[in-house]
């Protein structure tokens, strides 16, 4: 338990030295704007997909209910001849 309370005192007290030079930081902006760009890229692909899938669910589901109608429709005209 001292331990741990020691290393929480210590890390307060740390300072991240590497960020402290403009050549990393340069380096992290640039990583970040990456990343964001990433970020967006992929919610744009996410949307094309969902709309691609909700239009494959519609068109399916409306190609099941007109066979099974043609079906249906098919075995009433074969039973009246």
């Amino acid at each position: 338990m001292k331990f741990i309370l020691l290393m929480l005192l210590t890390a307060a007290q740390c300072h991240a030295s590497w960020l402290s030079h403009d050549d990393y930081k340069d380096r992290w902006q640039q990583s970040e704007q990456q990343l964001e760009h990433q970020r967006q890229v992929t919610g744009d692909w996410q949307i094309v997909a969902g709309a691609l899938t909700v239009g494959a669910v519609v068109l399916f589901t409306v190609g099941t209910a007109l066979g099974s109608k043609i079906r249906r429709h098919a075995r009433k005209e074969a039973s009246h001849e």
